[in-house]
């Protein structure tokens, strides 16, 4: 998660010359004929967005701000929301065990499994080890990288292997978590988490561009994804799964925060639960599927950060004046989206 600080909040709205002064922030940070960068920003109901560098280091395409990206976690807190709604619809509780609602081959081999809760299991203090961390998976990979994983396949990879902690006792950012929400969703909807998410977000959002990447559309109508000198589309790290899995473009994801917190999805209630937090391992704070941070000065900050297979996003919120933030990029490598964001906010906020 990045950690965001509130900046003072000036009349300042979308007058400035938006497009060229994004432009000039994201020129900062890198040249045109690296991979690129998309921001998006929504301000009292105006918005602005600029686009630079490659969507394709072979061809040479330039990024537009229509282009779709991976996000990575910045699904997390949309996997959060679709199981709040069944929680709002007494389908579970976030106090249950999620044993009661996992395969049994799971719950025996994963530590933790039996006894975590769906609220543990949300918000990373469930102790349950992160498959990604697994060096058999990352061999895997290696050795057939085109391979498009199911979650209970990942979860192999976490069989016998120690918890971090016992369930509540601490915080440790876990992606298997999410890998079992999906798991749990689909067994308690009887729909995929494709179908749940467009179902319960992005139809009633108008999220239409977003979706959640499947192994039919692995890796097409993206931009080139890259990361460590070499274009990486096609190298499945878990892609298109709960932890990680959506595509959209800046303008859409950037509905998804505002209608939350409106009280579009999920009730007044689920929403307090969900913005209940415990601290981060950054010292920021982390809710159900969702970080958070509050300023005594200029008040709350929502947001959430991911990277995958050539990609980077960061989604931020200013619940005070109403900022919506969007960075995308497809450079796994990338070190400057929070500079970006901070930037941004900058342009917008300061005095």
């Amino acid at each position: 998660m990045i950690k965001f600080l509130a900046l003072g909040i000036s009349l300042l709205l979308l007058s400035f010359s938006a497009q060229d002064d994004l432009t000039a922030i994201l020129e900062e940070y890198i040249q045109e004929d690296e991979p690129g960068v998309v921001v998006y920003v929504a301000y009292h109901g105006e918005t602005a967005s600029a686009a630079y560098g490659s969507a394709n280091l072979d061809t040479g395409e330039p990024i537009q701000v229509d282009d779709l990206f991976r996000i990575g976690s910045t699904t997390k807190p949309m996997v959060a929301t679709v199981m709040l709604t069944l929680v709002d619809a007494g389908e579970i509780s976030l106090d249950d065990p999620i044993a009661d609602y996992l395969p049994v081959e799971i719950v025996e081999n994963v530590a933790n499994a039996d006894s975590a809760t769906v609220r543990q299991m949300l918000q990373m203090t469930s102790g349950i080890f992160d498959y990604t961390e697994s060096d058999a998976f990352d061999d895997a990979i290696t050795d057939d990288p085109q391979h498009f994983w199911t979650p209970e396949e990942v979860m192999t990879y976490t069989y016998g292997e120690e918890p971090y902690f016992n369930p509540g006792d601490e915080f440790y950012y876990s992606n298997s978590n999410y890998i079992l929400a999906q798991i749990i969703i689909e067994q308690l909807t009887g729909m995929s988490l494709a179908d749940a998410l467009e179902t319960v977000i992005f139809e009633p959002l108008g999220m239409t561009g977003c979706y959640l990447e499947t192994e039919a559309n692995f890796a097409q109508n993206i931009v080139r994804g890259y990361g460590y000198d070499e274009d990486i589309t096609e190298e499945n790290d878990g892609v298109g799964m709960g932890d990680g899995g959506v595509i959209c473009p800046a303008e859409d994801l950037a509905k998804f925060l505002p209608g939350l917190l409106n009280g579009e999805i999920i009730s007044g209630a689920m929403l307090e639960e969900m913005l209940d937090t415990v601290e981060d391992d950054s010292e920021s704070q982390y809710g159900l599927g969702i970080g958070y941070d509050e300023d005594e000065d200029y008040g709350v900050m929502i947001s959430h950060d991911g990277a995958t297979s050539g990609f980077q996003s960061v989604m931020f919120y200013n619940v005070d004046s109403e900022l919506t933030v969007i960075v995308l990029t497809n450079n796994f490598d990338a070190e400057y989206m929070e500079d970006v964001t901070w930037d941004i906010v900058d342009l917008v906020l300061g005095e």
